[in-house]
């Protein structure tokens, strides 16, 4: 499921159309497939068990013709009351000659009249008697011939009436070298069919009545289909377990029921089997069985529901690739327009969805663009009269800070370096009313901050050191003007002791995130109490003013502070770190990416100086 929801929209289309149509569509076209190529092989096989089982029941009504012709010959009156009378009273011509003639003949009139009435593939008939004849021959003989054949020693220890065999080369040729009788058949192969002839006497035979059959006659109703071309058919006598026929037959694990026909697939070739139902006789057909013969049909219409179903999937696919595609070039779009501020468009040239998204897209994009414009036009007044309200605050404490030492010069002084003084105020004055900009560079600042301490070092005799140390490269920035200034004039009145110089250095510097300016003094510094009543009041969170001991207000820091929030919100930082009479470090921090620097974007994350990255 990961993988599931970790896809795009168009792999999971893709992967639901998988799991949901293709491959069901291949499982079906394959079931299709083995469902109909097993219908199209048991049809095959079906009708093959049809013709065998009607060979079958033609050959078995043939050889029961031939069993129904032997037995009514056998008990046909002229040759039944012939052999009884030889068995009783021992016909001969010497003795009863008219009679034996006239008898004999009727017999023989019987056998050869049958013989020619029925085509049933009887190539002898023979009587075989154990009484004695006078002379053997005209169909008659002494059964004593065949008494050392197996079939017959078989069939005279039985109580059977009637039997079949079947007999092959080596028995045939045994058979015909004993019987007497030049055989009608020239095939080295040839079916005997035997029926006991009893007396009245219960268990009393008088003689035995042979059919010599050529099988090719017998089971012609196998050889006259056009299948027989292949000699595709097989007879195997279970009696004898002998068969005939020009190939083996399969091995078959168990007999068929009689009238009942049974399939075996054997290397590529489909037996069919059927027993007769009056003769333990199967007859069994085969022919070659490749698969073309049924996979091919069935696999033209599975193989074609399959290449559509692949064929479906691949059109989807495409056309879902083809549609995301699109989509993802409307997005990536749509993070250029935020990217350059709202000013660009999405063409709206398709009349779907995706173009609908493209339309409703473009007029959120006015609505933004125009309520950005009317909020930049809002901030950036209410940003301008604000910070002018804040500087302008500045300059009248700053011009009275100025008077005050030009007074406390005059007084103590005379008028040798008022020109100087003068000039370095009128600076400091001009610096101060200059409205064009609410910026001003780094290097000005410093400038600034020069002339505000040569102002001061007139009063204070040149006690007063300022020490810079700035890399070139950022001299240029650009940041709110009056930083420095008001942080100097805190380090003068506060910082300053009687008869004692004050060393002031002002480092600036480029870290990671934003630039940081420490304003260094080793003056009287403040104690931690005073310390936090300072942070409080600059920062803004103190409920009451500072106590009337305290030497000043430090409206310059807290209106500092107040400009840094306002024009770069959170990501600016006033720090104040102080040590009672080792002195105080005011460190201001600026984010690099604030618009008024030359510099490139940054991770707007708030700046922290080195102390505090320390910690």
């Amino acid at each position: 499921m990961k993988k599931y929801f970790s896809r795009s929209i168009a792999g999971k289309i893709c992967m639901i159309s998988l799991v949901c149509l293709t491959i069901p569509s291949l499982l079906f076209s394959f079931y299709l497939y083995r469902r109909q190529a097993d219908e199209s092989y048991g049809r095959i096989v079906q009708e093959q068990l049809r013709v065998t089982e009607q060979a079958a029941r033609s050959a078995d009504a043939a050889l029961a013709s031939i069993r129904q012709l032997q037995l009514d010959l056998a008990y046909s009156d002229p040759l039944y009351v012939y052999l009884s009378r030889l068995h009783r009273v021992g016909l001969t011509y010497n003795r009863y000659p008219i009679w034996t003639e006239q008898l004999l003949g009727k017999a023989i009139t019987s056998i050869k009249y049958s013989l020619r009435s029925h085509n049933l593939g009887i190539q002898a008939a023979n009587i075989y008697v154990p009484a004695r004849l006078d002379a053997e021959g005209n169909y008659f003989w002494q059964a004593d011939r065949l008494a050392g054949l197996s079939f017959f020693q078989d069939f005279r220890d039985s109580n059977v009436f009637q039997a079949l065999y079947y007999l092959d080369k080596e028995e045939t040729a045994a058979f015909r070298s004993v019987c007497g009788y030049a055989s009608g058949s020239a095939g080295t192969e040839i079916i005997i069919t035997l029926c006991r002839i009893d007396s009245t006497t219960p268990g009393d035979c008088i003689g035995y009545l042979l059919f010599e059959c050529s099988p090719q006659k017998v089971f012609s109703v196998l050889s006259s289909r056009p299948a027989a071309q292949e000699k595709d058919y097989y007879v195997w006598f279970h009696s004898s377990q002998k068969g005939y026929g020009s190939f083996p037959a399969a091995d078959w694990d168990a007999q068929p029921l009689p009238g009942a026909a049974s399939s075996l697939a054997v290397d590529g070739r489909q037996y069919t089997a059927c027993t007769m139902e009056n003769f333990d006789i199967t007859v069994v057909n085969t022919h070659p069985l490749p698969q073309s013969a049924y996979v091919l049909p069935a696999l033209r219409l599975s193989l074609a529901l399959a290449v559509f179903a692949l064929l479906q999937f691949g059109v989807l696919a495409l056309f879902t690739r083809h549609t995301f595609k699109r989509l993802h070039q409307d997005l990536n779009l749509m993070d250029a327009v935020i990217a350059h501020g709202f000013r660009e468009r999405i063409p709206e040239i398709r009349n779907d969805e995706i173009g609908l998204i493209a339309r409703h897209y473009n007029l959120l994009l006015d609505k933004i663009a125009s309520l950005i414009s009317e909020n930049v036009r809002r901030e950036t007044a209410q940003m301008q009269a604000q910070l002018m309200a804040l500087q302008y605050q500045i300059n009248p404490h700053f011009v009275y800070n100025t008077l005050n030492v030009f007074s406390g010069y005059a007084a103590q002084n005379g008028q040798n370096t008022l020109a100087d003084s003068i000039a370095s105020f009128g600076q400091l004055l001009r610096y101060t009313l200059r409205t064009d900009s609410l910026y001003a560079s780094i290097e000005t600042e410093l400038h600034n901050a020069a002339s505000l301490i040569s102002v001061y070092n007139i009063r204070y005799s040149g006690r007063l050191h300022l020490s810079v140390e700035a890399p070139d490269e950022l001299k240029q920035l650009r940041i709110i003007k009056f930083l420095f200034q008001p942080v100097l004039e805190n380090a003068i009145l506060h910082g300053l002791l009687p008869d004692a110089s004050l060393h002031i250095h002002i480092r600036i510097r480029q870290t990671e995130r934003c630039i940081t300016i420490d304003i260094e003094d080793d003056g009287d510094g403040m104690e931690p109490q005073r310390l936090q009543e300072v942070k409080a009041c600059v920062n803004g969170s103190a409920k009451a003013a500072l106590p009337s001991s305290a030497k000043g207000t430090f409206i310059g820091l807290k209106n500092i502070s107040q400009r840094l929030k306002l024009f770069y919100q959170d990501k600016a930082r006033l720090i104040i770190r102080s040590t009672a009479h080792q002195g105080t470090t005011v460190t201001i921090l600026i984010p690099l990416e604030a618009p008024s620097f030359a510099a490139p974007e940054t991770d707007s994350a708030p700046c922290k100086s080195r102390s505090e990255q320390d910690t």
